[in-house]
């Protein structure tokens, strides 16, 4: 339920989703599926399913919740059939993914019925994710709303990624990591950035200098769009579980200028511990919008703002 309050948020700021790959391979796999039942059976159950749902063939086969209950409304327990082929074209997909995240899927795993279409479909789409985050290009400020560490620890990995980018790279966060994703990632500690006095102007002064020596050559750089600074918050929510709101709000929208150098920015938001105490819906409403895109960890779908700024 936590997520459902943060799309909430992004339909009424007119986020929308961005096109996955993911859909087009469920479309394919499904398509495949059904014409192993000869051209004329395959045609006939396509059309029987798509219109008792009154939607096109597109529609349908992207959305395998709704297309599993429409086979099963049809064919009964023959629905099986189907969706066992569409399980094994997809776990083709599957194995494909990077073995160096804990996404991966054996084809073995086909004789698993523990391992469910859904299961799967979620799996690709989080390396679509990952593909996405690691390929970030300039001027690029993302909001990653996660709720499992595993997915923080995976997309921050992505993001610093050096076989990608080899500039320059900085870490938020409130204690010092443990993990290998910060491997030759300067660091600074949330509390040395909000030591005495507080205000949101020193706060935000101490952010500058920081970014300045971590990147003096920055602006000299801003053709080079292979390799932009990155910089990342593991946990943003932490400034707001700490009674530090209108200090992370200032923070998230002076980025824009920061971005207008050669840097991309992604902001981790653990929601997990946030109650509507924390955070009013005004509040949630304008960080978001201070973003270029929106990632939910729960289904890895990205959103874009209508309006970005960037390239994607």
């Amino acid at each position: 339920m936590q997520f459902q309050r943060y799309l909430n948020v992004l339909d009424e700021l007119g986020y929308f989703p961005l096109s996955s790959k993911t859909e087009e391979i469920l479309y394919d796999a499904a398509r495949k599926s059904i014409e192993r039942l000869g051209e004329s059976a395959s045609k006939a159950l396509l059309d029987h399913i798509c219109s008792i749902n009154e939607l096109s063939e597109k529609e349908l086969l992207t959305n395998y919740d709704l297309f599993e209950k429409s086979l099963y409304r049809v064919l009964r327990k023959g629905a099986e059939v189907i969706l066992r082929d569409l399980k094994r074209e997809l776990l083709v997909q599957a194995v494909l993914i990077d073995p160096n995240t804990d996404l991966s899927i054996r084809i073995s795993d086909i004789r698993n019925p523990g391992l469910a279409i859904g299961d799967i479909l979620k799996r690709i789409r989080a390396v679509e994710t990952l593909e996405f985050v690691r390929k970030t290009p300039s001027h690029t400020h993302i909001a990653f709303l996660y709720t499992n560490d595993n997915s923080k620890n995976n997309i921050l990995a992505a993001f610093f990624d050096t076989k990608i980018n080899s500039a320059a790279k900085g870490l938020f966060s409130f204690k010092k990591p443990a993990n290998n994703y910060v491997s030759g990632v300067e660091n600074i500690i949330l509390y040395e950035l909000l030591q005495e006095p507080r205000e949101y102007e020193v706060v935000v002064n101490r952010l500058a200098d920081w970014l300045a020596k971590l990147n003096p050559g920055n602006k000299s750089q801003q053709n080079n769009d292979d390799s932009p600074t990155r910089i990342a918050d593991e946990d943003a929510m932490w400034w707001v579980r700490n009674g530090f709101v209108s200090q992370i709000l200032g923070i998230e929208k002076s980025m824009v200028r920061y971005l207008q150098d050669n840097m991309s920015v992604l902001c981790g938001y653990n929601i997990s511990n946030v109650s509507k105490g924390h955070f009013d819906r005004e509040s949630i409403s304008t960080l978001i919008s201070t973003h270029d895109h929106v990632i939910l960890d729960e289904s890895s779908v990205m959103f874009r703002a209508a309006n970005m700024r960037g390239k994607i």
